[in-house]
């Protein structure tokens, strides 16, 4: 379940449907495919065959398009307007990416010869794809983060060195290319590349919530077996923690975090400082906030609460 512009979807092993914000259901299309994932964004939503070689488009009301690649896709990102990023193997390269329009016309692609495609991100107005790749310098691992200008199939606009580790999330946001890797966080400035601000993790990183007025990492803390979250400043220094014995699901909106703990909402505001607790009539798996909603994915339903 996620959100599709001020509606969301569900996508299940065998349909993906779409509904407005009070639950009506607005489509119910058959997907086909085996193994469905799903990636969306404001507009559209892009489920692929993982680990197959077909994916599919769709509106809030109907398939906009369909594909079938020479290679296998190994992940997708769909932008908030209309560009779609699909990451395939390749019998020649590591990894394959290419950019289609709303129209499924192939309109960019880059082959990463010794380089492992690791996440993907667009810029605003989608005309610029930024990738994290990882490979191996002298026996070590060495991750970068490229630029390319989307309307000119050339070489990188720009390449800049991240360190020897994994990158778990790429995002464009206002102060610039946001990541997080298994050793720490930083940022880039979108037009040259060069990092701003970074900063190392001494834990093992559990969940990375989207940045929406705030930027909150959870980490796994041993010393109580539980979870610890994490908030940041725009310098990406440490503002404040909480910590959980349970976390079931979370998710950011409008600088409050949200987390779920079975059958209970918990909200913090003010760099986690004031807390705010809703009690759900039932255990949920999972929540997204849309708008001035809270949505719980429950085993068989979807249950909504005003914030």
């Amino acid at each position: 379940m996620d959100s599709l512009g001020t509606n969301f979807y569900l996508l299940t092993d065998t349909y993906i449907y779409t509904f407005n914000e009070d639950g009506a259901q607005i489509a119910g299309i058959q997907h086909g495919f085996q193994n469905p994932s799903v990636t969306s964004g404001e507009k559209r939503v892009l489920v692929f065959d993982r680990n197959g070689k077909g994916f599919k488009v769709y509106s809030r009301t109907a398939e906009v398009y369909s594909k079938t690649l020479d290679d296998t896709i190994v992940f997708a990102k769909m932008g908030n307007n209309e560009r779609a990023a699909v990451v395939t193997t390749s019998a020649r390269y590591l990894n394959y990416l290419c950019v289609f329009n709303d129209e499924g016309k192939q309109i960019f692609r880059y082959a990463s010869p010794t380089e492992k495609i690791m996440q993907v991100c667009f810029s605003e107005n989608e005309n610029f794809v930024y990738i994290s790749v990882v490979g191996e310098k002298n026996g070590e691992l060495e991750s970068s983060v490229l630029c390319f200008d989307i309307k000119k199939e050339q070489d990188a606009l720009w390449r800049e060195q991240i360190g020897n580790t994994l990158t778990y999330s790429l995002e464009y946001c206002s102060d610039g290319i946001y990541g997080v890797t298994e050793q720490g966080m930083f940022l880039l400035d979108p037009s040259s590349g060069k990092m701003t601000e970074h900063n190392s993790f001494a834990q093992s990183v559990t969940g990375i919530c989207r940045t929406d007025g705030a930027r909150v990492v959870f980490f796994r803390d041993t010393a109580f077996n539980g979870d610890t979250a994490v908030v940041y400043d725009n310098s990406l220094a440490s503002v404040n923690t909480r910590r959980f014995d349970n976390v079931t699901s979370f998710d950011v909106s409008g600088g409050i975090l949200y987390v779920l703990s079975k059958n209970k909402l918990f909200a913090y505001s003010g760099s986690l400082k004031d807390e705010h607790i809703y009690q759900l009539d039932d255990d949920y798996s999972s929540v997204k906030i849309i708008g001035r909603y809270a949505y719980f994915l429950g085993y068989n339903s979807v249950q909504r609460i005003d914030l």
